[in-house]
């Protein structure tokens, strides 16, 4: 399991990484080379906020659930085979590991037994998506529904990871109705039993929108320049302007995408324009503080659980 999730989070990685709007003007315009610069810290910052959810998730994973999930389906493809002592043993060892969950916890309804993650980022700002929507107002207007699905499907920046879980109330018991199946030769029923046991999986996908991410690490950026020796008060305050509002409008990009109504993001704006009137003074940290405290009230709105 440890290095399936290895592969998702390097495969998380990769897409983001391919993503970034590089370009060889930029190596040659010193200008663009800060701009690149910080695109890349602040990606690298996105990616490693994503690697600790997925580590999170990856700790609530029991390995006998996932390791029964597996066994489950390499029974059914035993059968398939008309291998039904192979199948035989392979779904004993599965309810072994059932029993152990059970044991741990007879309460519990769903456990965790695998993880998958999707990627997709739009490339674009928020005036990039207002032209998408209006190309898409053109189709609806034209009466062409298909193409304006079409253009509309590519409105998202966001990570989704999905939730593979057992249910522990129909998983144990139909697993041990496949085994009584097959000691009566039934491999046949079996099979189709194992078939719709491996339906009862559920899954729950979370969304996580990308331009948040990528805003709360320019603002975490910012509110620690604040404190560098090395840098005077004016180049600083100069610095600090320059990621919040580039975090302002990863935040712009994130309304303009739907992740949220205005109301959610207005008293945001509000508070990162305010750290120009209290940076370098008392009132500073308590600025910082309400920031985040309203960035993590938006981020648990709009991160969205699907079943």
């Amino acid at each position: 399991m440890k290095k399936q999730l290895h592969k998702i989070a390097t495969y998380t990685a990769l897409v983001l990484i391919s993503s970034l709007p590089f370009s060889m003007d930029a190596l040659a315009d010193p200008e663009k080379k800060q701009s690149v610069t910080t695109v890349s810290s602040i990606d690298k910052s996105t990616s490693t906020t994503r690697r600790k959810i997925l580590e999170e998730k990856e700790q609530k994973i029991a390995n006998e659930a996932n390791e029964a999930m597996l066994g489950t389906q390499q029974a059914l493809e035993a059968l398939e085979k008309n291998d039904s002592k192979k199948a035989m043993s392979i779904l004993q060892a599965v309810s072994g590991k059932l029993d152990i969950l059970l044991a741990k916890d007879p309460s519990l309804a769903l456990i965790p037994a695998d993880l998958e993650t999707d990627v997709i980022d739009f490339q674009g700002d928020a005036k990039a998506v207002e032209k998408v929507r209006d190309e898409a107002d053109d189709f609806l207007e034209a009466g062409n529904l298909q193409g304006a699905r079409e253009i509309l499907a590519g409105l998202a920046s966001e990570i989704r990871i999905t939730t593979i879980s057992i249910p522990l109330g129909s998983f144990p018991v139909a697993i041990k109705d496949a085994v009584a199946l097959i000691d009566k030769g039934k491999a046949t029923e079996a099979a189709s039993v194992l078939d719709q046991v491996l339906n009862m999986l559920v899954k729950t996908t979370e969304v996580i929108p990308l331009p948040i991410l990528r805003a709360e690490a320019l603002l975490d950026e910012a509110a620690e320049l604040e404190h560098k020796k090395d840098l005077s008060k004016e180049k600083s305050r100069a610095e600090i302007q320059k990621l919040t509002d580039a975090a302002k409008d990863k935040l712009t990009l994130a309304e303009q995408l739907g992740y949220g109504g205005k109301d959610d993001y207005k008293i945001l704006y509000t508070e990162i324009d305010a750290i120009k009137e209290t940076l370098h003074s008392k009132q500073s940290a308590d600025t910082w503080e309400k920031i985040k405290r309203h960035l993590s009230e938006l981020k648990n709105k709009v991160m969205q659980t699907k079943k």
